[in-house]
This record gives structure tokens, C-alpha cells and sequence, in this order.
């Protein structure tokens, strides 16, 4: 999951969604089809890939590490007491 930490994983999905639909458009367009296939199944790829990433796992980790601070909050209040 640390993978292209250089951009933000918003730009990433756009980013990649651009490319499919440039990789697309140079299918439609040219007859180099066996290049232009393989790049559309690896940036399709990386397009789900960055979605998913960005609509559940980062929430998911975000709400994990919420809850393992709540969980320490209890823990220390339960031992105060």
C-alpha cells in the first residue's frame, strides 16, 4: 500500500483512469492493438486497484486506527479508576 508516494491516492485514481481511457482511445485509433491491449489490462488494473484503495481501504484504516485510540482512552481510563 505504500506504493507511488509521490502523488496523493486521489491523484492516483485520476491519474490512472486518464490513462485507460487514453490506452482506450489508442486502440480505437491505431492498429498497434497487442501494445495498446496489454497497457489497457495493466492500467485497468491499476484504475480498480486505486479506487479501491481510495473509497475502502483508507477509510478503513483511518476508522482502525480511530478505534485502536478509543481502545487505549478505555484501557487508560479503566486503570485510573
Amino acid at each position: 500500500m505504500a506504493r507511488f508516494l509521490a502523488i496523493s491516492p486521489k491523484s492516483q485514481c485520476w491519474l490512472f483512469h486518464l490513462a485507460l481511457i487514453l490506452n482506450i482511445l489508442g486502440m480505437a485509433l491505431t492498429d498497434m492493438w497487442l501494445p495498446m491491449v496489454v497497457g489497457a489490462i495493466i492500467t485497468a488494473y491499476l484504475a480498480v486497484d486505486s479506487l479501491v484503495r481510495l473509497r475502502y481501504v483508507l477509510p478503513l484504516k483511518k476508522e482502525i486506527h480511530d478505534l485502536r485510540h478509543e481502545l487505549e482512552v478505555i484501557r487508560h481510563n479503566r486503570d485510573d479508576v
